[in-house]
């Protein structure tokens, strides 16, 4: 039986500089089962990419095993952390992962990988689903990063919206469907409830 194929021309980025203000402490360095949210998303991308790092505060985060880089221009959120990891990247494709996702599969990062390469949109991003958000896991191309810049310049910083303005290749529902995925996969934990939730 042949191993899960890895991609050698991506380039993963696991974004864990969030505030966690509703969540009362760091997010990625919570527990879970046996390692920290960070940890568990840092395993997923490497059993997926060639190469990955984190994007995030490197004094909180601690030892990773990979290289933690800084927002270039902090406090820009999420698009802020997409910016660092396309200002830094050498592939062509790279795929950015919320370390808040704790049951994302690396089945569907690679399936999201997959559909990147088939087509020469920007972005490739999975389908809609609460209030109408994209989660935030995504493969961009390295060129997309004018568009970030242009939107950060803007004083746009807003993820969903950022998607909305480039050449995107959304993963349809019934696309998603069909592969066999469950939406339990964009689980996010925002709050303390959330957190028991999961881990319970």
């Amino acid at each position: 039986m042949s191993r899960p194929r890895r991609f050698s021309e991506v380039t993963g980025f696991v974004l864990a500089g969030g505030a966690s203000r509703r969540m009362g402490t760091d997010k990625a360095c919570l527990p879970v089962g046996r390692e920290r949210l960070v940890d568990r998303q840092i395993r997923l991308l490497r059993a997926v990419c060639g190469t990955v790092g984190v994007i995030g505060p490197s004094a909180k985060l601690g030892d990773t095993g990979v290289q933690v880089y800084e927002d270039e221009i902090p406090g820009k959120g999420p698009l802020g952390g997409i910016h660092a990891g396309l200002h830094r990247v050498r592939t062509e494709f790279s795929l950015f992962l919320g370390c808040d996702m704790p049951l994302m599969q690396a089945r569907f990062l690679r399936y999201l990988c997959q559909q990147a390469m088939g087509t020469t949109a920007l972005a490739t991003v999975p389908p809609r689903w609460t209030g109408g958000r994209y989660p935030l896991c995504i493969v961009l191309r390295r060129c997309a990063l004018a568009r970030v810049v242009a939107c950060l310049e803007s004083g746009q910083n807003q993820v969903g919206r950022f998607f909305l303005r480039i050449p995107r290749r959304p993963i349809s529902k019934a696309e998603f469907a069909r592969a066999g995925f469950s939406t339990r996969i964009f689980c996010n934990l925002n709050t303390p409830e959330e957190y028991e939730r999961v881990r319970q």
